[in-house]
């Protein structure tokens, strides 16, 4: 099954369009593909270690809902689900 993850803000401009599509096995979840995320891409690594950390410093929306309405980093994945990344921005 394929995904596909859409960055928003500075990351955007490291990868075309700011799209990055990942196959998967079916019955993934958010954790196991931002874990492949991860390991394949290492302008992501650059900016998070973890998928526990990308959650606590980005907004994730699967299909344009918060994770944090549909189970986390527990969400089940479909084919043709898309993920929105908009990295929190911190000012003083």
């Amino acid at each position: 099954m394929k995904i596909t993850v859409q960055f928003r803000g500075p990351l955007a401009k490291q990868f075309r369009n700011g799209n990055i599509e990942l196959e998967c096995k079916e019955g993934v979840n958010l954790l196991l593909l931002l874990t492949k995320l991860l390991e394949k891409e290492d302008s992501v690594r650059d900016v998070w270690s973890n998928p526990e950390t990308m959650d606590r410093d980005a907004l994730i929306l699967c299909n344009e809902s918060d994770i944090g309405l549909t189970g986390g980093l527990e969400t089940d994945l479909n084919d043709g689900d898309i993920l929105i990344v908009l990295p929190l921005i911190h000012g003083g």
